[in-house]
């Protein structure tokens, strides 16, 4: 026992610095950093361009399209080059694309192509990277150093909206958007330079391929710039649904190219390669576990308040229960930590079968209009479940999968996650159609709930890479 608590005592001792620099990069990421500005920014763009909120939240597609183009990219040139030498460059990138939607005009393709190419540049400082670190430097503490580290993605979100706000009410959305983006670049940039660190990483990387990094930057460039144009079209076309089809049609179309190109990672770290990981099982099942999963919960999260609304609560009691950095926001950043600690001592599979399950239960409290408190109880479930999806994404690529293309992996998960998180908020609407409420839609949700969280628990017993020779 002893002998653990040493073990434990020193991942901390010398992780604490790539801990804390990931939470506050973490927190001024790709991810929350665009939801929160257009959150509140939203409904100036409205007032000064006419625009609707559909034109308005399209935004999001646009950005989880560039996420499902360079996410995998992102993952190999960390497992090639490193994590650092990815998430610094990126960090200006994010900072820079966020500012220039200050320079917006009332055309909506250029609101499209900023949050589009904000995306393709600034995927690097998603968890794809942080976490490599993380997982990299904890072993018998890493579901919890994650969870810590993966906080960010919530607390920025107790600042965001009163500050923005501020902005907008004394200098204008446009001073807004420009001090939003500042933010990665005077806070996470610095610390991460000082702080961001993985030696263990860096002693192991061999001298990358020059001209395979090229050949992989310009195959990303080009998916990226097919991407765009294709959407432009589609969307005339076809409208939303058929984009959604596109971006499926991208990620199969980028699974099959990583399989058939890719030798990601280095001959001496122990794990799968990606061609060995693509032939394991577990693999599908996580990618269409949080593909789905991913859904679901983003769904809930969106149209939590239209949901109270067609119950007939007033908006100001709907408002009230279900603001952002309120009782759904508590309970996801209670998910990260209190699920990052639990998969330390127990299986993670079951860990995450209880907390993704449980908010089948709350989708059909909201069906059926239970009251308040049971509305808010089943937010707090589907807030927990929010919270450990990226604590256990990270967990189960490195304990099934190892470290030899943790980042490339990963990011083709994360890519499928973006993918089902970025477009079910529409989706919910389409299925919603003419019914009076989303009755039908939630038992629906409730169903993909349990399916997803039932799938993780096939992926049996983890593998312990440093002890067994892979062929």
């Amino acid at each position: 026992m002893s002998e653990i608590k040493q073990t434990a005592k020193n991942e901390w001792a010398k992780g604490w610095p790539i801990v804390l620099a990931s939470l506050v990069g973490i927190m001024l990421c790709l991810s929350p950093l665009p939801y929160w500005a257009l959150a509140v920014i939203g409904e100036e763009l409205g007032k000064e361009f006419g625009w609707d909120r559909q034109t308005i939240t399209a935004g999001f597609l646009y950005m989880t399209a560039g996420v499902l183009v360079s996410a995998p990219i992102a993952g190999l040139l960390v497992d090639k080059i490193g994590a650092r030498k990815v998430l610094l460059p990126s960090i200006i990138a994010l900072g820079l694309g966020t500012m220039s939607f200050a320079l917006m005009t009332s055309d909506p393709r250029v609101f499209y192509l900023i949050f589009f190419i904000t995306a393709v540049f600034g995927t690097g400082t998603l968890p794809i990277t942080w976490t490599k670190a993380i997982v990299n430097n904890f072993d018998r503490y890493r579901g919890l150093a994650l969870g810590i580290a993966l906080t960010g993605t919530g607390l920025y979100g107790f600042v965001a909206t009163p500050s923005i706000q501020f902005m907008i009410d004394h200098f204008g959305w446009r001073a807004a958007y420009v001090s939003v983006g500042a933010l990665p670049i005077l806070l996470s940039l610095p610390i991460a330079y000082i702080l961001f660190k993985d030696e263990k990483e860096e002693a192991r990387l061999k001298t990358s391929d020059s001209n395979g990094v090229r050949r992989l930057l310009i195959m990303g460039l080009g998916f990226a710039i097919a991407l765009f144009v294709s959407m432009q079209i589609v969307t005339t076309v076809a409208g939303f649904v058929g984009v959604m089809a596109l971006m499926v049609t991208f990620l199969i179309a980028y699974l099959i190219l990583v399989y058939l190109r890719s030798d990601a990672g280095n001959t001496e770290v122990p794990g799968l390669t990606i061609r060995q990981t693509m032939m394991n099982y577990r693999f599908w099942v996580i990618l269409f576990a949080f593909l789905l999963l991913g859904a679901v919960v983003s769904g809930i999260i969106a149209n939590s308040k239209y949901i109270l609304l067609d119950k007939g609560y007033s908006p100001q009691d709907a408002t009230h229960l279900f603001i952002g950095a309120g009782v759904i926001g508590l309970s996801t950043l209670t998910g990260r930590i209190l699920g990052g600690w639990l998969v330390d001592h127990f299986w993670a599979p079951m860990i995450a079968f209880i907390f993704m399950s449980l908010p089948a239960f709350g989708c059909f409290v909201f069906a059926w209009d239970m009251g308040i408190g049971m509305n808010v109880l089943a937010l707090v479930l589907v807030g927990l479940a929010a919270g450990v999806e990226f604590d256990l994404m990270a967990y189960f690529v490195s304990r099934y999968f190892g470290m030899k293309s943790y980042a490339l992996i990963y990011g083709l998960i994360y890519a499928a996650f973006g993918l089902g998180s970025g477009t079910s908020p529409i989706i919910f609407n389409i299925l919603r159609g003419d019914d009076a409420d989303y009755s039908n839609v939630l038992k629906l949700v409730a169903i993909g709930f349990i399916i997803g969280a039932a799938l993780l628990l096939t992926l049996g017993k983890y593998r312990d890479f440093d002890g067994e020779a892979l062929s």
